[in-house]
């Protein structure tokens, strides 16, 4: 997005990448810069909202310290089992699960990233008893679960495909409410008669607080143009996501929603804190 945006803002955009602490160090970075409209951070509201309930030093508040700028993607999860699991679709994984409390096993990429609480609201909602197992990464997870070390992982839906079509996993449901249009044939959890199931990657761009409203229209106005621009939604959509757009408030407003919904999984499946 970067090229586009810097044509619509008629200013260059650096990336700075910062990597480590699950996202928490450079999202520290953006909420300490200059409110000025010149320091955005880009960001999946999952587990930039769920990083107040699991890291107990974090130096900002996730929700507070931030001003949405807006959507500019979405993106659903699927859960895929080890294919001798003997369960064709969620309601016979349910069913399974309730016959064997504790037994199956579900890996993760490690605590607190989204492929470990999604599989906890997972839980919750469907009243179920399954181990976690966490790894250093969503690869070792799937390694294990091909491997038959645990038989269920909740995956980036876009790099599971291949190991689906190959057979290595057997995919159950997607975690939106409505089937993801890269995968139209496999149903949503929610279809299985779980509505109060959805976990989707919703991803968009903050400013620090106190950016001024004029100065976040005009980024909302820019951004907007980007992303439904013929060529980054469809790089978007290549990268299996969804464009989307949304008003500075409607981001917000989502962001204050998703703060609720993981830290209220986090509290009741027990996560502890890093």
């Amino acid at each position: 997005m970067a090229p586009r945006l810097s044509e619509a803002l008629g200013q260059p955009v650096v990336i700075d990448n910062r990597p480590g602490a699950g996202g928490t160090l450079g999202s520290g970075i953006a909420a300490r810069a200059p409110a000025d409209g010149g320091h955005l951070l880009i960001l999946n509201t999952l587990p930039h909202t769920s990083a107040a309930g699991l890291y107990p030093k974090l130096t900002y508040d996730p929700v507070r310290d931030f001003v949405g700028i807006g959507k500019i993607a979405s993106t659903p999860y699927v859960l895929v089992t080890n294919p001798k699991v003997p369960a064709k679709n969620v309601g016979e994984f349910i069913a399974l699960a309730k016959s064997s409390p504790g037994k199956l096993m579900y890996g993760s990429a490690g605590v607190g990233s989204a492929t470990h609480l999604a599989p906890e609201l997972f839980k919750i909602v469907t009243k179920t008893d399954i181990g976690h197992i966490p790894y250093r990464g969503g690869g070792p997870a799937i390694v294990d679960l091909i491997g038959g070390q645990v038989q269920m992982v909740t995956d980036n839906l876009f790099s599971s495909i291949p190991n689906i079509k190959a057979g290595n996993v057997r995919a159950l449901a997607v975690t939106s409410k409505r089937r993801s249009p890269i995968f139209p044939e496999l149903p949503s959890v929610a279809e299985a008669g779980h509505p109060d199931f959805e976990v989707v990657g919703q991803f968009g761009f903050v400013a620090p607080a106190g950016t001024p409203a004029s100065v976040i229209e005009r980024l909302n106005a820019a951004l907007n143009k980007v992303v439904n621009s013929p060529e980054v939604s469809g790089q978007i959509k290549g990268q299996g996501a969804e464009p989307e757009t949304s008003t500075p408030e409607a981001f917000d407003a989502l962001m204050r929603n998703e703060s609720a919904k993981w830290l209220a999984v986090i509290n009741q499946a027990g996560i502890k804190p890093e």
